[in-house]
């Protein structure tokens, strides 16, 4: 091996390590890392933007969230529901969570549940675990917890009027 391709492998191995110990763990890198199939999404036909939100079905200030979501897309923002039953995985939370996830229609689903109406016990495989992995990287203890395209993270609910704002804003600053 020449001295030229020696520096070239350490070079890659250095940008690797680096992606993995620096770039990957910030909140942007994790999102990313997830797979949308993985996620409830509901979107508009223009998204100008996009957030991914870790939502618990049983909690008051989702419920607020979600009864603004057609202000939000209709904000042009693209909303991703990652699941993250706040009482754990023996919870009641994380099986209405499994069972939304589950069911024929996810987005009927989450909006039932969310308005206190029951729904089909479902079980099936999800990716709610890796949900809860990837909250736990970026730190996340409480719902809702919203992470905008840039990676910023905002704990807690927003009104959808101000969400559409800075989500919108979020976007534009990584697109230039």
């Amino acid at each position: 091996m020449t001295k030229k391709s020696i520096i070239i492998l350490l070079a890659v191995a250095g940008l690797f390590w680096l992606y993995k110990t620096q770039i990957a763990v910030t909140p942007r890198g994790v999102i990313e890392d997830l797979d949308e199939a993985g996620m409830i999404v509901f979107s508009p036909h223009n998204v100008k933007s996009t957030i991914t939100v870790f939502t618990d079905t049983s909690c008051g200030y989702c419920v607020k969230l979600h009864r603004e979501i057609g202000q939000t897309i209709a904000g042009g923002v693209k909303v991703r529901y990652l699941g993250y039953p706040r009482a754990g995985v023996n919870s009641p939370s994380f099986k209405t969570l499994v069972s939304v996830w589950c069911a024929d229609n996810a987005q009927q689903a989450m909006t039932k549940a969310k308005m206190g109406i029951a729904i089909e016990t479902r079980n099936c495989s999800t990716q709610i675990d890796r949900h809860m992995e990837a909250a736990e990287r970026i730190g996340i203890r409480g719902t809702p917890t919203i992470v905008l395209q840039d990676g910023t993270v905002i704990p807690g609910y927003m009104p959808a009027g101000r969400l559409v704002e800075i989500s919108n804003r979020a976007a534009e600053s990584i697109a230039n």
